[in-house]
């Protein structure tokens, strides 16, 4: 039996009390998606998989845990997002001291940079690690950046054949700091292929109107997201916006306002109409967008969730993430720099075809699969195997639903109240 330990927040079959289930998701929701859908993959009838590590790159003793995994499991699989950042330098420094130390396999999974959205025109961009709320970085902070991430890869490389990154903007940054390119395998983002080969999404049905069911993915650090939202609110009654960071979840669940100053008044709006909404499940989150008409918005994982529900969905693009993976997958996009005024939610609709990404998805499901055989791992869709007891273990969590503002201070009490009881009794 292998035994591989898996990067990630939580364990996907596990059903936590709203409250706890908001320090439980690596920060953001969107962070469950790509975790659960390599553990899935990889959950074959001969490999035990265990979810964990998350916070190694905080470990005050990394020799000792290091140890301690090298005993104890054949394979550390890290699936990883945007990490190729400097605001992530220290702690990617971190793990690269903690990955020098194994004796066993790893395997990086979906990792990626992340800058502005024009880096791709211009990949010297790419190294000064600017985002769209930072400053374009010092020229040290930058070269030291770079060195951190050389150590990083090359000590994956040492224990691995390649590494697999989400898009060609990524690669070419890898490439341009020395890395062997025959090692870098361009494999995009794990979360779209949690259904396999054959996973199908549905073309919008109809006009999209007052009457539809919308799903907004809304980041409110983006340049014209706080129209588009008030638009959209305006012109679509049931549309509901669910939210991803842990401490937009704590104000749904319990009321707990979220720090950080001075923020729209749309979201305050949203708050009290009871349209935002706090999944604690990822399950539930992809089975309750599977049921809207139509999805849009600024967040990359709120799309995919969307895209994996089997609901055509709509990616705002703004910055090197989000335009790397929606030109690679062929997910329906538009860059908000080439908007010229508020869009509506109906006008994106009509430029959502899902005909490009189905032409794409077979190779770029080919490409992943072959990049963890390359690296040693067998997974669910090889000759023999399948994700029957896989998903079975998650149809509980599957009927989770989303958590909506308390109505008044009343509900916010008895909520408290119940998580006091879950936590003195064991509830779940």
């Amino acid at each position: 039996m292998t035994r591989i330990l898996l990067r990630s927040a939580q364990d996907p079959a596990r059903v936590l009390e709203p409250y706890a289930s908001t320090f439980a998701v690596g920060g953001n929701t969107g962070n469950l998606l790509y975790a659960h859908a390599v553990h899935r993959t990889l959950s074959t009838r001969s490999t035990t998989v265990r979810a964990g590590a998350f916070k190694a790159h905080l470990l005050d003793d990394p020799a000792a845990w290091a140890a301690k995994v090298s005993s104890r499991y054949d394979h550390l699989v890290l699936p990883m997002s945007n990490a190729f950042r400097i605001g992530f330098s220290a702690y990617l420094e971190n793990l690269a001291a903690i990955i020098e130390q194994l004796d066993i396999p790893v395997t990086v999974v979906g990792i990626g940079a992340q800058t502005t959205a024009d880096a791709a025109d211009d990949p010297a961009h790419i190294r000064m690690g600017r985002t769209g709320s930072e400053k374009v970085a010092a020229a040290a902070e930058a070269a030291r950046h770079d060195a951190v991430v050389r150590r990083f890869v090359n000590a994956v490389l040492a224990r691995s054949e390649s590494i697999g990154v989400r898009g060609e903007l990524t690669r070419t940054y890898l490439v341009s700091l020395g890395v062997d390119p025959a090692r870098v395998d361009v494999i995009g983002c794990p979360s779209l292929f949690m259904w396999g080969r054959d996973h199908r999404v549905r073309e919008v049905a109809g006009p999209i109107g007052r009457r539809s069911h919308v799903g907004l993915g809304a980041d409110f650090r983006v340049d014209g997201a706080t129209a588009f939202a008030e638009r959209a609110l305006r012109e679509h009654p049931r549309l509901r916006v669910p939210v991803q960071d842990s401490r937009s979840a704590r104000w749904i669940v319990a009321g707990k306002e979220p720090p950080g100053g001075a923020r729209p008044e749309i979201v305050d709006e949203l708050f009290r109409t009871r349209r935002l909404v706090y999944f604690p499940s990822p399950w539930g989150w992809i089975d309750w967008v599977g049921r809207q008409d139509l999805l849009v918005g600024y967040r990359l994982h709120g799309t995919i969730a969307g895209l994996l529900g089997g609901t055509p969905s709509h990616l705002l693009v703004h910055d090197s993430r989000t335009r790397e993976l929606a030109e690679l997958h062929g997910i329906p996009h538009t860059r908000i720099e080439d908007l010229t005024s508020v869009p509506s939610v109906a006008e994106l609709a009509e430029r959502t075809d899902m005909t490009r990404f189905h032409e794409l998805f077979p190779d770029r499901f080919d490409a992943y699969v072959a990049f963890l055989h390359r690296n040693g791992l067998r997974t669910v869709y090889d000759d023999g195997e399948d994700a029957s007891d896989f998903d079975a273990s998650i149809a509980r969590a599957r009927t989770t639903s989303f958590v909506r503002p308390a109505r008044t201070r009343a509900g916010v009490q008895a909520r408290r109240a119940r998580r006091v009881l879950a936590r003195r009794f064991g509830h779940r």
